[in-house]
């Protein structure tokens, strides 16, 4: 498990340099940074409709959700995972010593 989660956070933190590397590239080539939202990617590229899922949702917390997908940048959550990820690795290896 402890593996897994160390993987996983250098996965994150990878797909955040990529990330980053496009957005430059293309801030280098066209002169425009591109805005990856997390609805954006979730909608143009992954092909979930989120805002028909955040309709069963009750309003205050819909809107809240749709703030803070439109609003994260990719790259921002991708590291913010890979943090989430180290960390657990160290919970894990401090609860179950391995």
């Amino acid at each position: 498990m402890l593996a897994t989660l160390r993987t996983l956070g250098i996965g994150a933190w990878l797909a955040c340099i990529l990330t980053l590397v496009y957005q430059g590239l293309s801030w280098a080539l066209n002169a425009s940074w591109p805005s990856l939202t997390l609805m954006s990617v979730s909608n143009n590229l992954l092909g979930f409709d989120l805002l028909s899922i955040l309709q069963n949702l009750p309003v205050d917390l819909a809107v809240k959700t749709i703030y803070i997908l439109s609003t994260t940048e990719l790259s921002i959550a991708l590291w913010w995972l890979g943090v989430f990820f180290f960390g657990t690795a160290l919970g894990w290896k401090v609860v179950f010593g391995k």
